[in-house]
């Protein structure tokens, strides 16, 4: 069962800037097959890719087609790269504190497999203001933004978890079974049109953001459970954005209508965040899909055409889980060696059984937290649906220990 752990779209607030035909941004494959493949791995339902900046060693970063720039979250690297501290760019994304500010790095290149991408402007956080690391139990160094999705053809490939990226169409991969829809593109991101239906058979429309870099199911922004009918549905901490901690409420969409593709009883998280121009449509709702959906799907993403060619795969008829855990851990660097719990979900399991915010979990199901990584606790608190889980934690210096089923909550 995967987590959900949000990680979200993130916004840039554009600037202008002039550049000389020299210092012109470019992407390209090298080799003659016009085609580069590069691995990925999943936490928690999040791709991470390695990505070289300016011939350092690789750094991980999530591949997020919900974001335009590329973004290395952590200002120890400031002192690495040519950056320029006179001018300061500011972002805004989900979360509940204000923009955050960052530095450019000047004409910096990357690589990811074979693909080149050169004076490519690429943007460090001043601040240590995301905690994306103890979300997903490593280290996360960035973000890897949207604009070779605009640049390629990009096939995600989530049974062999690699990635490729083509030149040109992959006329002989993608046959007659794949079905073409077409997407809008702003600022090299996709937006797809869908229709909700809820259970008093109501009709919505709505332009969701087809994003790798979130792994809920649905996200609807700036609206709330009653607006859709939804019910019924829980409070919860979701992971972190750009402008802080994420709190969503989660309940269930009863039917999500993708073109053909009919899906039914999907997680939906209703969000707040800063709205863009694009997504400023009063006459539809606005959102994301994310990876609890994307990898359900035989994916490639030709936004060079403004489409994308899509078939279900083995997963499709999957259910839908939420997180029935869905226990926000960061690591205790206090002699006990355990996790604190930063929040739990309203409602949930390990909540009616007696845990609680700021308990720290020293041991899960018989392994000590001391010798696992966070990762590893994290897999250990989202067994399947059914399951009993056993947890040992310290509340003011006392040693508890609980026994819980997991159980749906939505």
């Amino acid at each position: 069962m995967r987590s959900i752990f949000a990680l979200l779209l993130l916004y840039l607030l554009t600037c202008n800037c002039q550049v000389s035909a020299s210092n012109i941004k470019s992407y390209s494959i090298s080799g003659k097959d016009g085609k580069t493949t590069f691995p990925f791995r999943l936490f928690n339902n999040i791709l991470v890719v390695d990505v070289a900046i300016d011939g350092k060693d690789s750094m991980k970063f999530i591949f997020d087609s919900g974001c335009k720039s590329t973004i290395i979250i952590h200002p120890k690297w400031l002192d690495s790269f040519n950056v320029n501290y006179n001018k300061k760019i500011f972002f805004a994304g989900l979360g509940y504190k204000d923009s955050i500010e960052t530095y450019r790095i000047d004409g910096a290149s990357l690589s990811l497999g074979n693909m080149k991408g050169e004076h490519v402007p690429v943007y460090i956080l001043s601040r240590d203001s995301m905690n994306i690391d103890t979300y997903l139990g490593i280290d996360i160094d960035g973000i890897f933004g949207a604009e070779i999705f605009e640049k390629f053809y990009v096939h995600i490939n989530y049974k062999t978890h690699q990635i490729e990226l083509y030149n040109k169409k992959p006329e002989k991969k993608i046959n007659r079974h794949y079905t073409r829809l077409p997407v809008s593109i702003y600022k090299s991101k996709g937006y797809l049109n869908s229709m909700i239906l809820n259970k008093s058979t109501q009709l919505f429309s709505a332009e969701l953001l087809l994003d790798t870099g979130a792994n809920v199911a649905v996200i609807i922004k700036n609206k709330e459970p009653e607006d859709l009918k939804v019910q019924p549905y829980i409070e919860a901490e979701l992971g972190e954005g750009l402008s802080g901690t994420m709190y969503s409420k989660i309940g269930r969409l009863s039917n999500l209508f993708i073109d053909t593709f009919h899906i039914k009883n999907t997680i939906v998280s209703f969000q707040e965040t800063p709205i863009t121009i694009k997504e400023s449509n009063e006459d539809a709702l606005n959102g994301n899909i994310g990876n609890e959906i994307l990898y359900r799907f035989d994916i490639f993403y030709a936004y060079p055409e403004k489409a994308i060619y899509l078939k279900p795969g083995k997963h499709y008829h999957d259910p839908y889980y939420f997180n029935v855990s869905n226990i926000i851990l960061l690591e205790n660097r206090s002699r006990n060696g355990g996790y604190l719990v930063k929040s739990i979900a309203s409602q949930s399991p390990p909540l009616i059984a007696g845990l609680q915010k700021g308990d720290e979990i020293i041991r899960i199901d018989g392994y000590d937290c001391h010798k696992i990584p966070l990762e590893d606790a994290l897999l250990l608190l989202n067994k399947r649906m059914g399951k009993k889980i056993s947890v040992t934690f310290i509340r003011n210096h006392v040693k508890q220990k609980i026994t819980y089923k997991l159980e749906s909550i939505i």
